[in-house]
């Protein structure tokens, strides 16, 4: 086995949390490029609320003038079976979660920013000669997740036998997926009728099922912010984290390991990743891998 010295350990840490970095930084602008805009949704909330005395019936959708621009018609689908007004209340919920999960996404990005402009300085600044800066610098970076010294060799440690294991203050198993193929195993073979939970934004991270049917408040939050601290949003202040049944989940086929679908609403929750939280979680018995 080949040990690698203070200073190749502290350049290859400062490497990996750059390249983390901007991996992180281009999910999030790919994210943000792929979101609807906000003002849309609230728009046909509105011009829905406007015209729903002179709409009769029910359909599938209709084309009512933009006050805007009262020669240009626009044309909203609608949920034939509810009525104008809560098609137009759906609308304003839409606009309401969407608008705070681009807030949150352009958040993230901000600060992914702020961190690879900090993390280039302190590459730019590192002088491998200064041992005090060397043994600061390694401190750091093993706190931060950048340097892992139990795994110092190349050979590859075999696959875990199972995902990693959890149990919320309200005794409920949450279990967390380590690779792309524990994911699908993990998700496919889950009880329809379980919760499960996936980094939102586009960000990637491992799937998690909540083992129960009808998981309180505080195990909803205490499992979202497991999915967020295992997602490459772990840097991040705060993360958005959807939530939904297995049931709505779909293996599109001939799709790669770790890639589903989803049919159906799902709800976002947005939580702070904290090491603390996720140690305390932990199962006992349940043996801690590199994270």
């Amino acid at each position: 086995m080949t040990t690698l010295s203070d200073v190749e350990l502290v350049q290859r840490g400062l490497q990996h949390q750059l390249h983390h970095t901007e991996k992180q930084l281009e999910s999030l602008t790919k994210a943000l490029a792929h979101m609807a805009d906000p003002a849309e949704l609230k728009l046909k909330g509105t011009l829905l609320k406007t015209y729903a005395h002179q709409i009769e019936g029910r359909h599938n959708y209709v084309e009512v003038p933009d006050y805007r621009n009262p020669e240009h018609q626009v044309t909203i689908q609608l949920d034939s079976s509810k009525s104008i007004m809560a098609n137009a209340e759906n609308y304003f919920d839409r606009y309401r979660k969407l608008k705070r999960g681009h807030a949150t996404v352009l958040a993230n990005r901000q600060q992914a920013e702020a961190n690879l402009a900090q993390q280039r300085a302190r590459q730019q600044g590192f002088d491998p000669n200064d041992a005090d800066q060397v043994t600061a610098l390694k401190t750091a970076l093993i706190a931060e997740g950048a340097i892992h010294t139990q795994v110092l060799h190349s050979s590859k440690a075999p696959a875990p036998a199972h995902p990693r294991r959890f149990y919320t203050h309200d005794h409920v198993l949450v279990e967390v997926g380590k690779n792309s193929h524990q994911n699908d195993h993990l998700t496919l073979t889950a009880r329809k009728d379980y919760y499960w939970m996936h980094a939102g934004g586009e960000i990637p991270g491992s799937h998690v099922v909540i083992h129960s049917t009808q998981p309180t408040e505080a195990t909803l939050q205490e499992a979202a912010v497991l999915t967020a601290y295992y997602s490459k949003g772990r840097g991040l202040k705060r993360v958005p984290v959807d939530v939904l049944k297995v049931g709505q989940l779909h293996k599109p086929h001939g799709a790669k390991s770790g890639l589903v679908t989803f049919s159906g609403g799902a709800r976002t929750i947005t939580v702070v990743p904290d090491a603390h939280l996720v140690k305390e979680l932990r199962d006992p018995r349940d043996r801690p891998t590199t994270e």
